[in-house]
């Protein structure tokens, strides 16, 4: 099949927030790209996992697992990041062919260079583009996987939307995601949610439950196997990680004294919290209906 375009406009990134987000991931794309082979994942931190390169690998394996993917035709890779998950996709589960698709420009154009070094270019093909307006046509996927990047979008409903329009019917949805909530009123989880949204562009749209995680995939055509909470294993070691001086003084040297420190401090702010209850992370599998 031929995935097309169903639109000119469409993956074309014309949105404020979107141009926010491909500015935050493209300062020190190039260096971090170097980093843990690549991954841009929070990770899977299981009770004897030494660094984040083996959280990472951790997670992908998770999801791979969890999805139980057989037999895939044409599997979409969305927030594709730096390609390695799409390169590990690609290993595992032999499709015909994986597309990615990622906000940053500087994500993609490193991915079309891993592609090209491994001779892989008609299997892996890159596209730079908003997954809220995916520049595919309708029902061109049998797989879409996604490790992250859900929280970024403009909104998390308008990509459940897409996600089901570029399915063919049956075709699975795979997701790890991050989600942000209010609990009942207390003006220090407020702030420290406002603060968390703004820094991190999580739009307030996307401020949500599993409970209602789950309702908007229904109502967006999808039937859920499950939405389930492993925050548990993701925020505290990554939090925990990434505030130790080593890995702060490594973020400054590649990203810049401001938002080096910036970022130490949303990994900081990021597990304080998922100790309140605000934060949450969850694995997803869904079919489109």
């Amino acid at each position: 099949m031929d995935v097309g375009r169903s639109a000119t406009t469409r993956g074309v990134v014309t949105t404020r927030h979107g141009e926010n987000v491909e500015r935050f991931y493209s300062h020190g794309a190039e260096a971090r790209a170097r980093e843990a082979n690549g991954f841009l994942s929070f990770g899977y931190w299981k009770d004897e996992t030494r660094d984040y390169d083996e959280a990472t690998e951790n997670l992908l394996d998770l999801v791979l697992e969890q999805a139980e993917i057989d037999r895939p035709d044409l599997i979409l890779n969305v927030a594709c990041g730096n390609g390695i998950e799409t390169e590990r996709i690609l290993e595992r589960l032999q499709p015909r062919r994986i597309h990615g698709l990622d906000i940053t420009r500087a994500h993609i154009d490193t991915c079309k260079k891993r592609a090209a070094a491994r001779g892989l270019e008609d299997r892996m093909v890159f596209e730079h583009g908003d997954a809220c307006q995916m520049p595919f046509a309708a029902e061109a996927f049998s797989h879409l996987v996604c490790v992250e990047g859900i929280t970024h979008f403009d909104t998390r409903e308008r990509f459940f939307a897409e996600a089901h329009r570029v399915l063919q019917p049956g075709g699975m949805l795979m997701l790890s995601d991050s989600i942000l909530h209010r609990l009942p009123p207390g003006i220090g989880d407020e702030i420290a949610s406002r603060v968390t949204s703004r820094l991190w562009h999580v739009p307030r749209a996307n401020w949500i439950d599993i409970a209602g995680y789950r309702r908007q995939l229904e109502a967006n055509g999808f039937r859920v196997e499950f939405v389930r909470s492993i925050g548990d294993r993701v925020f505290p070691g990554f939090a925990s990680f990434n505030v130790r001086r080593e890995a702060i003084a490594n973020s400054i040297r590649v990203r810049g004294l401001p938002v080096g420190l910036g970022l130490a401090f949303i990994c900081w702010l990021l597990g304080d919290l998922h100790r309140r209850g605000i934060l949450d992370y969850v694995l997803v599998k869904a079919w489109k209906r």
